[in-house]
């Protein structure tokens, strides 16, 4: 599974750091199938790496 269109990074670096990770914000996000697309893992995991960004630290 991915996320689309926004990936989880991008997501969590520019909108979820700011509420927090276990915010209802994030969570319903996380939950909401409508961000997620079927991908085989091997897509998946070069895609991701291929950002090149890691998610920022909270604190």
């Amino acid at each position: 599974m991915g996320h689309h269109p926004v990936n989880a990074v991008d997501h969590w670096n520019n909108v979820g750091i700011h509420h927090g990770a276990r915010s209802p914000e994030v969570r319903q996000w996380m939950l909401d199938a409508d961000n997620y697309e079927l991908q085989p893992s091997s897509y998946h995991r070069s895609q991701g790496a291929g950002l090149g960004r890691t998610h920022d630290d909270p604190d």
